[in-house]
């Protein structure tokens, strides 16, 4: 079993990696832009008509006013012009607590906006270096939060899960996307136990505000599942995806889980059940399903199906696949419905054997003409698995046909295999015996004709 769920990790391994990237990049840069128009929007209130340590005085109000008026324009050598006004009041001690704030969230927000993340992460940690009596909460908690964000964008995923834990630790109404992020950063540092627990959580705090969880989570989190070896979660996570999404790759990801578990016949189910949905569009789930109902007795089932391949062209129409299907039939105990399948079997092969099996055919329909016809094409073609065997079915056609010097020369040729010689020997004495019954009923038949003439 080992051997089995390790080529199903190969299999999905490339997949879960493309998984991870997908949601690391996303929501890192679609926070940082709403992230910076929040805090602007924020600088854009009116000032207090008192100066304290908490409240912008209007010669700073209309310099951030200016700025953003100067961004929204497009002219960004304007604002940061007047940005670096600002830094000179800083410098020479002429701003508050509040308008320092201001000042380094601009200056982090334009960093983050222009990609320019080091220095970005350098005005959030000068935000966070501040006196703690200068800084709300509300303050601290959006700070530590865009610096997890902005370490993340550096690859420095532990300062940024780092960051993140703080930001959970002190916030009320925390932001649950980034149970969803730290679940990244740990997924990109290979700690993927750790990765899943954050991930679960997210799912579950997603639903708890009644909210869906979207198709891109729950591939994450089936993947984690996989990487730490609970296939049993990632099959009923899988589950839930079927229900929720619908989508024919969660059914096919169900059967190779299973396979993985080795829990063939539910498999071979699924997939049936797959195939009812008309999910089973591809040669190699054609060939999974038939496998399986073949493996599993149902061959009628596994003949229809192979049908349906060979019909829609899923299935490559050579002498192996016709081959299947008669064979198929042929252990359904359908003689009749399998003739057809191994003629044309028979006719694509380069050897005999499908004539051969053919033969086999005839016999049980009482064809003893067709099986001698078959049998005969059988030996043109040659290379046969058992030709003793098939000797043996031709002497038995031919006592049927009455032809018992024919079948007298096949089993003499069946007997030069030591494999038949002993049934070769028996069918002899029994088919001289009948030769010789036959030739005294056709003797007495001509002189009771004569008799009565």
């Amino acid at each position: 079993m080992k051997t089995v769920i390790s080529n199903f990790y190969n299999l999905y391994f490339t997949r879960l990696v493309r998984i991870g990237v997908l949601l690391a990049t996303l929501p890192v840069l679609l926070s940082l832009s709403n992230f910076v128009l929040a805090q602007e929007e924020e600088g854009r209130r009116a000032p207090p008509a008192a100066r304290s340590s908490q409240s912008l005085s209007r010669p700073v109000y209309e310099r951030l006013e200016e700025i953003m008026e100067l961004r929204d324009e497009g002219d960004f050598a304007g604002a940061d012009a007047v940005l670096l006004e600002l830094r000179d009041m800083y410098d020479r001690g002429r701003l508050n607590d509040a308008e320092e704030l201001r000042l380094w969230q601009f200056y982090a927000n334009f960093a983050a906006l222009a990609e320019n993340y080091e220095d970005a992460i350098i005005y959030q940690e000068l935000i966070l270096g501040m006196d703690e009596n200068a800084l709300t909460p509300q303050a601290r908690e959006s700070a530590i939060l865009l610096l997890g964000q902005l370490k993340f964008a550096v690859e420095d995923y532990e300062g940024s899960i780092e960051a993140y834990l703080e930001y959970l630790s002190m916030a009320v109404d925390a932001d649950i996307a980034a149970y969803q992020r730290i679940s990244i950063a740990y997924y990109t540092l290979e700690d993927y136990q750790n990765s899943l627990n954050y991930i679960l959580e997210f799912m579950d705090r997603t639903r708890a505000q009644g909210e869906q969880v979207d198709k891109g989570t729950y591939e994450l989190a089936r993947s984690l599942y996989i990487l730490v070896e609970d296939l049993e979660n990632a099959l009923q996570l899988t589950r839930e995806m079927i229900v929720l999404f619908r989508e024919p790759s969660d059914w096919e990801f169900m059967v190779n889980v299973l396979g993985a578990l080795e829990r063939f016949e539910e498999q071979a189910y699924f997939i049936y059940a797959m195939n009812t949905f008309g999910f089973v569009d591809s040669e190699g789930q054609i060939v999974n399903l038939s496998g399986q109902m073949f493996n599993t007795e149902n061959y009628w089932g596994a003949a229809k199906v192979l049908e349906q391949g060979l019909d829609e062209g899923l299935l490559d129409s050579d002498d192996n696949n016709w081959s299947r299907l008669a064979q198929s039939y042929q252990l359904a105990r359908e003689d009749e419905m399998a003739v057809e399948p191994y003629i044309t079997a028979a006719e694509m092969a380069e050897d005999g054997e499908m004539y051969s099996r053919l033969s086999s055919i005839y016999i049980n329909l009482s064809q003893f003409e067709e099986a001698v016809d078959a049998l005969e094409k059988a030996f043109d073609k040659g290379d046969l698995d058992r030709p003793d065997q098939a000797y043996i079915r031709q002497a038995r056609a031919f006592l049927e046909l009455n032809r018992h010097d024919e079948g007298l020369a096949a089993l003499r040729l069946a007997a030069r295999d030591e494999r038949s010689e002993d049934v070769a020997a028996t069918w002899l004495r029994y088919m001289e015996n009948e030769k010789n019954l036959y030739e005294t009923k056709q003797r007495q038949r001509a002189l009771y004709e004569g008799f009565f003439r």
